[in-house]
């Protein structure tokens, strides 16, 4: 098994719930880990609660790194690193204590209204959140669109840092498709709550804005907000 413990174990805050190990590679010789290093163990347990308490996190890598997920929101951790192989663990690093961030904002951005600029362009607008005390203070918003027939996960955002005004241009649009669109506050301590429900709209043809009529109608939309959950607003070109 390994001979000697991780040196340089170093931690910092993720999120409000996770938090990033490092530590400096161990010299792979002999004397060192007496086999193959598979990986690392991360050993973690709060502040304020017996090292008994500790869990553990395997790591299968001899990456110096570890990602430690699944803690509570500003809460102090102690953290401890060894390294394995197929004999067995090594010896224990020191500790180290890291606190995870406050909670990330809570509330959603509300009053979110989309309106066409171009067929390929459409501008939103969105009120202030304001995060209480135990969440992290704001450093911005994400404008998040994706295509209708795509999942959330392929979805771009658009990131607007606080202390602008609280709207953005969405550009790169395709004339004609329909696209889902929600908007939230982030933060050291994560992304927020998204605005809700998600905005549905499809933009013009480009042959319509060149003649000035406008890209769909009025009454099409009123019919679609009252069959569904979703909003929905075809986009008309201003």
């Amino acid at each position: 098994m390994p001979q000697v413990a991780p040196q340089g174990v170093f931690s910092r805050g993720f999120n409000s719930t996770a938090i990033n190990v490092t530590w400096n590679p161990i010299e792979l010789i002999r004397e060192n880990i007496r086999g193959r290093l598979i990986g690392h163990r991360i050993k973690y347990w709060k502040e304020d609660n017996p090292e008994e308490t500790a869990v553990y996190y395997l790591s299968r890598t001899t990456r110096n790194w570890a990602l430690i997920v699944g803690l509570q929101p500003d809460t102090k951790y102690y953290v401890k690193v060894m390294a394995y192989n197929n004999a067995g663990e090594g010896p224990e690093s020191e500790r180290y204590l890291e606190r995870t961030y406050r909670k990330a904002p809570q509330k959603p951005p509300s009053a979110v209204h989309i309106k066409g600029i171009n067929p390929t362009t459409v501008h939103v607008t969105w009120r202030y959140v304001s995060p209480s005390f135990e969440e992290e203070p704001i450093i911005g918003y994400k404008v998040r669109v994706w295509e209708v027939d795509q999942d959330m996960s392929r979805a771009n955002d658009t990131i607007i840092p606080v202390g602008n005004t609280l709207d953005a241009d969405i550009v790169d649009l395709s004339p004609g498709k329909r696209y889902h669109m929600r908007v939230l506050a982030f933060s050291n301590g994560g992304d927020g709550r998204m605005s809700s429900p998600a905005i549905t709209f499809q933009m013009g043809e480009e042959k319509e804005f060149k003649s000035g009529s406008p890209a769909l109608y009025s009454a099409s939309t009123t019919l679609l907000l009252v069959m569904s959950s979703t909003l929905y607003i075809f986009v008309a070109f201003s």
